[in-house]
């Protein structure tokens, strides 16, 4: 698909709260969605999975491959069982990673931030917190699957994020049996590097 019809498929899609079919590159699976928001360069969805929300995806529009709204059966069960109805549109700006990462950061939110190694393209994944961010890269004070903080924040370049998953059932259970975070910051309230 041509980016102008992936756009116009998003567009309605968000005026309409419709569930829809993704296939992203190099990925043979196929997402379902409700799309909320589409910039220029990303898009914001609810992800939808065994007839149950999961989250927030903030992800890069030119990874799609396709996308349709999809009316059928499933779409069916999920207005029968209140699911569309329960999809919250929430108010994040997603004009620019930055932006999107302020809001994460804001409200003290650990995510699953995705990111692809531009010479091998492997993905790599962190589940953590926002700690900061600079012209060129994000760091994330990541935990492991002990629930320990790192030590150090992991840097990821902002030209390798591909995706952030936040609210998820996963990211949300984990959370309530973390100890603190041992960096609380909000990095909208950090001076601003002198390129910006």
């Amino acid at each position: 698909m041509k980016k102008f019809e992936i756009t116009a498929v998003l567009e309605e899609a968000c005026r309409q709260t419709l569930l829809c079919r993704m296939f992203l590159k190099a990925d043979p699976n196929c997402y379902s969605c409700f799309p909320i928001k589409a910039g220029e360069d990303l898009f914001l969805y609810m992800d939808e999975q065994d007839f149950r929300l999961d989250g927030y995806v903030v992800r890069r529009l030119k990874d799609i491959v396709e996308i349709n709204s999809k009316q059928d059966l499933t779409s069916e069960i999920l207005e029968s069982e209140g699911v569309t109805a329960s999809v919250e549109k929430i108010d994040i700006d997603i004009s620019s990673w930055e932006k999107a990462l302020s809001y994460l950061s804001k409200h003290r939110l650990n995510a699953i931030f995705e990111s692809e190694d531009r010479n091998s393209g492997n993905i790599d994944y962190v589940i953590g917190r926002v700690e900061k961010i600079d012209d060129r890269y994000l760091y994330v004070r990541a935990f492991d699957y002990d629930g320990k903080w790192e030590e150090k924040p992991t840097r990821i370049a902002f030209s390798e994020l591909v995706s952030i998953s936040f609210g998820t059932r996963y990211v949300e259970i984990f959370t309530k049996y973390l100890p603190p975070c041992p960096v609380e910051r909000d990095i909208s309230l950090l001076p601003k590097s002198p390129n910006e």
